[in-house]
C-alpha cells in the first residue's frame, strides 16, 4: 500500500540526527493505521531498563489533516517495562509489532523539569520532528530514574487490566489519615453501595473489622442506600505504595502477593482467615465479597509528607463459597481456606477497578465557593424558579447541608423555567428539589421541609432553628414580613433575593442580625422597583380568574440565580448590611445600582 504524499513528504523532512535511525517506512494497517519503525540513543549511561539503543513504532491515526501521533516500544528491540508518565507496558495486541506502553510526550515541560520546550506544532512533517524529541528526552530521564523528581505531582502506576465504564469512589481528606494509621486491625470486610441509576457507579459505604463489626460508616448522601452488614469487599492496609520496580503494578494474583510479602503483610494468610469467617455466616449459594480494597497513605507530591489514604480496588476475587468442593479434594473446612491460599498465589490476571476520591475538597477541585461558605449551613425558603437554582448553584460549589422549605406543587406548567423534569409534575418541589441536590454530589446532606412559611405547627418551626444563613426566594412581601416576626433567637446572615417584573431586574439584599429587618428589606424594594401598572401584567394563567403569569424566560432565571449566587458568597463574607438593584440591559449587560 502505497503511502499518502503527506507521510512521505514529512518522513523525509526528518533532519539527520546522530541519536535517530530509521529502520522502516510507512506502513499501512487496518483502519487507516499508518507507522514507520525507528530505533533511538541514549545519552546517558545505559541500564537494565534502558539500553543504549532500543526501537520504536511513530503511528499516525485518524485524519491527516490533524492525526493522532503516538509511540509505542518496538515488540522485540523495545523497552519491556513500564516507567512513570507511560501507559501499562504490556505484550502486544491484534498481532501488532509493538508493545501497550506509549510515553505520555505531551505533558508540561514541568513534568521532564526540562527548558527550551515549547508547545507542539500543527505542520505534520514538524509534528514528527517534535514528537521523536520528546522520546529521546524521556529515554534520557527514564534511564537517569528522573520521571519522578521532588516536588513533582504524584501519580499512580497504570493498572495492566481496567474496568475504565465504572467507577468506585471512595471519600478520605487529610484528617483521616492519622485514623487509618492508627488502626490495630489492618484487614476487615467493606459494604459498597450503588448510586441509583449510575452506570456502574457505586461507593465504598461501611468499612467493618475482621468481626463485621462497624468501625467507619462514611457520610454519603441520603440518596446513596447503605444495605448494613452486607459483606462486598475484604480491605487490607500497605504502609505505603508499592510497585514493582521501576513502576509496574502488579499483574496477577501471584504477583500481588509478592509485593505484599515485601512489607511483611501476607496475603495468602489474610485471604484464608477471611474466607473462612465469612463461610460460617454465608447463605448457600452467596456470592460472597467481589472486590479486594487495598489501602495505602499517598503524598501529593513525590518526597513531601503523606497526605490522605488512597484505595485501589481489584474485583472479581472468587473466594470459597460453603458449598465449594474441588473434585478429589475433601468437604473440610481446610480444603476451603487452602483454595483461598491457592487463590493469592495463582497467576489468574488481577481484574483491576478504577478507583476515585471523591471527598469534598477533591470533588469540587474544578470550581467550588470559598471555604467560609462551604462551611455553612443554608436555609432556602421557596424553590420555586429562582429558589431552586440558587440552590443548586450552591450545592455544587460545597454547600452540602441544606434545607428547602416550599410547600408547593410542581406543575407541568413550571417546566418552562424550572430545573425540575415531568417526572417530578404532582410531587413536592421541596421534596423533588432535595431529591435532585442529594443526587447531585455524593456528599450532599439536603432535606426537605415540605411545609409553608412560617410554620403553623411547633415542630415544622423547631426544624427552622440553628441554620447559618436564611435565603428567602419567595418573592413575597407576607414571607418577608412574617421573616421580621419570626423568632429566630440567634443572629444570622439573612437574604433576600427577588426578580423585579418581567426578570427585568433583581433585588438582593443581607443582612445578619437576630432578626431580619423586614420593614428594611421592604422600604429598599418598593424604591428601587415599583410596582407594574394594572395594563402592564399582560397575560393570566389558564381559563377563568387565575393569577397573572410572571414573563420570564430560562436565560433571565439563570442569570439572576447566577448573580445572586455570587451575592450570597459576597455577602457571608462581608456580613454587612447591603442592598442592591442589578439591572438588566437591552444589549445583556447588566448595571449594578446601590439601593
Amino acid at each position: 500500500m502505497r503511502p499518502p504524499s503527506i507521510l512521505t513528504a514529512a518522513l523525509e523532512a526528518l533532519p539527520e540526527d546522530p541519536r535517530f535511525e530509521l529502520t522502516d517506512s510507512w506502513t499501512g494497517r487496518d483502519g487507516g493505521v499508518w507507522s514507520f519503525r525507528f530505533r533511538a540513543r541514549l545519552t546517558e549511561a545505559p541500564t537494565a531498563y534502558v539500553p543504549e539503543w532500543t526501537a520504536w513504532h511513530l503511528v499516525v491515526v485518524g485524519d491527516l489533516g490533524d492525526p493522532d501521533i503516538r509511540i509505542y516500544p518496538d515488540a522485540v528491540e523495545g523497552i519491556d517495562t513500564t516507567f512513570p508518565h507511560q501507559d501499562y507496558n504490556g505484550e502486544p495486541r491484534d498481532g501488532l509489532p509493538w508493545r501497550t506502553g506509549k510515553p505520555c510526550l505531551e505533558r508540561p515541560v514541568a513534568v521532564f523539569r526540562r527548558d527550551g520546550w515549547a508547545g507542539e506544532p500543527f505542520e505534520l512533517g514538524e509534528r514528527l520532528v517534535w514528537r521523536i524529541g520528546r522520546l529521546l528526552v524521556w529515554i534520557d530521564v527514564a534511564a537517569a530514574g528522573r520521571l519522578l523528581e521532588p516536588a513533582d505531582p504524584v501519580e499512580l502506576p497504570v493498572y495492566p487490566v481496567a474496568d475504565t465504564t465504572t467507577v468506585l469512589g471512595f471519600r478520605e481528606t487529610s484528617e483521616d489519615l492519622n485514623w487509618w494509621q492508627e488502626q490495630v486491625d489492618t484487614w476487615g470486610f467493606a459494604t459498597l453501595s450503588r448510586i441509583p441509576g449510575a452506570r456502574g457507579t457505586a461507593v465504598i459505604a461501611d468499612f467493618m473489622d475482621p468481626m463485621r463489626r462497624s468501625i467507619r460508616r462514611i457520610p454519603w448522601s441520603d440518596a446513596i442506600p447503605l444495605d448494613e452488614g452486607r459483606v462486598d469487599a475484604v480491605w487490607m492496609l500497605l504502609p505505603q505504595l508499592i510497585t514493582f520496580e521501576p513502576w509496574r503494578a502488579a499483574t496477577t494474583w501471584k504477583e500481588l502477593s509478592q509485593l505484599f510479602g515485601s512489607t511483611s503483610i501476607d496475603l495468602p494468610a489474610i485471604l484464608a482467615d477471611a474466607g473462612a469467617r465469612l463461610r460460617r455466616i454465608q447463605r448457600p449459594k452467596h456470592a460472597g465479597p467481589v472486590h479486594l480494597l487495598i489501602g495505602f497513605p499517598l503524598e501529593e507530591r513525590i518526597g513531601g509528607e503523606h497526605q490522605r489514604f488512597h484505595w485501589s480496588a481489584i474485583r472479581d476475587m472468587q473466594l470459597c463459597r460453603r458449598d465449594d468442593v474441588r473434585k478429589g479434594y475433601s468437604d473440610l473446612p481446610g480444603a476451603r481456606r487452602a483454595l483461598d491460599r491457592e487463590l493469592a498465589l495463582s497467576p489468574r490476571q488481577l481484574e483491576w477497578r478504577r478507583t476515585a476520591n471523591w471527598a469534598p475538597d477533591q470533588l469540587r477541585k474544578r470550581g467550588e465557593a470559598e471555604a467560609a461558605i462551604r462551611s455553612k449551613s443554608v436555609l432556602v425558603l421557596g424553590v420555586g424558579t429562582l429558589g431552586a437554582a440558587v440552590a443548586e448553584n450552591l450545592l455544587r460549589m460545597g454547600v452540602t447541608r441544606m434545607g428547602l422549605v416550599d410547600d408547593d406543587t410542581m406543575l407541568v406548567a413550571n417546566l418552562s423555567r424550572h430545573l425540575l423534569t415531568m417526572a417530578d409534575a404532582g410531587h413536592g418541589k421541596a421534596e423533588r428539589m432535595a431529591a435532585r441536590l442529594n443526587m447531585a454530589a455524593p456528599d450532599a446532606q439536603v432535606v426537605a421541609l415540605p411545609f409553608a412559611f412560617p410554620p403553623m405547627k411547633p415542630a415544622d418551626a423547631e426544624r427552622l432553628d440553628g441554620w447559618d444563613v436564611v435565603i428567602d426566594c419567595t418573592a413575597s412581601d407576607a414571607v418577608m414580613r412574617a421573616m421580621g416576626e419570626f423568632p429566630w433567637v440567634t443572629e444570622r446572615l439573612f437574604v433576600s433575593l427577588s426578580m423585579t417584573w418581567q426578570a427585568k431586574g433583581l433585588f438582593v439584599y443581607a443582612a445578619s442580625e437576630t432578626g431580619f429587618p423586614a420593614i428594611d428589606a421592604q422600604e429598599r424594594f418598593a424604591a428601587a422597583s415599583p410596582p407594574p401598572a394594572g395594563e402592564q401584567l399582560g397575560e393570566m394563567e389558564g381559563i377563568g380568574c387565575w393569577h397573572p403569569v410572571f414573563p420570564a424566560t430560562a436565560d433571565d432565571v439563570n442569570l439572576w440565580a447566577a448573580i445572586g449566587s455570587k451575592f450570597v458568597r459576597r455577602a457571608v463574607i462581608e456580613r454587612r448590611k447591603t442592598a442592591i438593584l442589578f439591572v438588566l440591559g437591552e444589549d445583556g449587560s447588566v448595571e449594578r445600582r446601590d439601593a
